[in-house]
């Protein structure tokens, strides 16, 4: 299992914000992510099943109130890069969890600037950052716990 949180940066566009495991991406894979954005999909959680690679990716759109973006709003999306069958209900769950706990800490907006160098004075921004790791490794050791209990 592959997590994947990734945000429509102002200049660059779709980027791979953080990543769990850190171990590389095949860049196919995040081709394909990144290319969600682009996507007009009236859904905010959609599934893409790669038949060949044997893998699912779900996705979960979400938008973060921000101070500093075009539009007052991060464009963010957790995703879940799966090779096995899952229990839908502990996947939706674990994206829910995680976004809702995203976007309920207040200026959390901050963490995506880390590495913007026009925001480098801002210390709250490691902060935020080290609070989107926090969160997103709490939710994903429950989904791990959950998922092994099930079986």
């Amino acid at each position: 299992m592959h997590l994947v949180l990734s945000y429509f940066h102002r200049i660059k566009g779709p980027n791979i914000y953080l990543s769990f495991p850190e171990v590389q991406l095949e860049q196919d894979i995040i081709n394909k992510l990144m290319k969600f954005f682009d996507l007009d999909i009236n859904e905010t959680f959609f599934e893409i099943v790669l038949i060949n690679r044997k893998r699912r990716i779900l996705n979960l759109y979400f938008e973060i109130p921000s101070e500093w973006a075009r539009g007052k709003v991060e464009m963010a999306m957790l995703s879940l890069i799966m090779k096995i069958e899952y229990d839908s209900r502990l996947t939706w769950s674990f994206l829910i969890d995680a976004s809702h706990k995203i976007i309920s800490t207040p200026n959390i907006f901050k963490a995506f600037y880390k590495h913007d160098d026009f925001r480098e004075d801002d210390i709250e921004i490691d902060v935020y950052y080290e609070g989107i790791k926090n969160i997103l490794f709490d939710c994903l050791d429950g989904l791990i716990d959950r998922m092994e209990k099930k079986g």
